[in-house]
Parts: C-alpha cells; sequence; structure tokens
C-alpha cells in the first residue's frame, strides 16, 4: 500500500473546517440506507480527476515518472480507465447495495485510483506544478475519505452476509436433525 505522507501533508496545511473533515471521516460509518447519496456524491466528486487528467493531457507539461522518463500520454489515458471502471462499479452498485462484491470491487477500484492520484500529484510536486499537486492532493484526500467509508460499509455487508449464512447453516442442522429423527420414530411396515 502506498504511504499516505502526501494526505497528512495536505491536511496539515489545510484550512480548519478540511482538517474537521478529515477527523469526522473517523467517526463516519456508511450505512445502506445512505449509500445511496454516499454514491451519488462519490459521483461527482471524480469531476475534478477528469478537469485534471485533462490538465495533464492537454498542457505541454514536462512531468517525469519517477525514473526519470517524460510521463506519456498512454499513461494518462491507461488512469482515465481506471476512473471509468470505477463509475460504472459505482452505477453497478448503485443498482444493488448489499452486492458483496461490487462492494470490494468498488474499494478496489477506488485505491487503485487513489494510487494513481497520489503518483500524479508526487509527480506534479516533483516538477514544479504546485497547483496541479495540490488540486491532485485535495482529490486524493476525497478518495481515501470515501475509500475508508467503503472499507467500513464493505466490513458490514460482509457480517450481515456471515451472520445469514451462520443462520443458514444452523437452519438446515436444524431440519436435518427433525429429518433423521422422523426416519428413526416412523415405524417400518413389513408385509
Amino acid at each position: 500500500m502506498r504511504l499516505r505522507g502526501l494526505v497528512l501533508v495536505v491536511i496539515l496545511g489545510a484550512t480548519p473546517s478540511v482538517r474537521a473533515a478529515a477527523s469526522q471521516a473517523e467517526s463516519e460509518k456508511l450505512t445502506a440506507s445512505a449509500l445511496p447519496q454516499f454514491l451519488a456524491d462519490f459521483e461527482k466528486s471524480l469531476a475534478p480527476i477528469d478537469s485534471a487528467f485533462d490538465d495533464l493531457e492537454n498542457a505541454k507539461l514536462p512531468l517525469l515518472d519517477e525514473s526519470g522518463h517524460p510521463l506519456g500520454r498512454r499513461n494518462i489515458q491507461d488512469r482515465r480507465k481506471i476512473l471509468s471502471d470505477l463509475r460504472d462499479t459505482v452505477k453497478q452498485l448503485a443498482a444493488n447495495p448489499q452486492d458483496l462484491v461490487l462492494t470490494m470491487t468498488l474499494l478496489k477500484r477506488t485505491e487503485a485510483l487513489s494510487d494513481d492520484i497520489y503518483d500524479l500529484a508526487q509527480i506534479a510536486f516533483d516538477n514544479d506544478q504546485e497547483e496541479l499537486g495540490t488540486r491532485l492532493g485535495s482529490v486524493l484526500t476525497a478518495l481515501d475519505h470515501n475509500e475508508d467509508l467503503l472499507e467500513s460499509y464493505a466490513l458490514s455487508v460482509a457480517a450481515e452476509k456471515e451472520q445469514r449464512l451462520r443462520a443458514l447453516e444452523k437452519e438446515n442442522q436444524d431440519l436435518e436433525q427433525k429429518l433423521k429423527e422422523t426416519r428413526t420414530t416412523k415405524p417400518k411396515r413389513g408385509f
């Protein structure tokens, strides 16, 4: 997992309201009833990423990767694919909020996008693109907050599924026991 140092820098340098929102995130819980609104807000929060990707694609920025090679346009397009897949998963989960596989897929894709945004923010800062780096850092803070909420939601959905599975297993055992009892107490008829 990537280092979250940039988030700390952004939060520490942020306004008191941003710091308060970050600390509030630790105590928030995402519930099934709040999921539709969360997903709608989550999808809206992705718009600045499109804007940042547009800036990276259209500008003649001398952005370099960690090894000092120019950041290729293909890399941005690949990152757009992750963003597109993430949006598709948001829509699918909105239609089926108790789907644990979709919840985990959304969590995984959010983490992948966060990793990309972190890398791009670091690249921007390394290339003296402070405004772009700060924008990406703010987006990263929001993504990390959403990732934390999704993680707790996934755990609660998994716990509900586990509880339901245990109840079904218990019910099955009870039915099997009753069936055995019925077979052993039923007298055999002979001719």
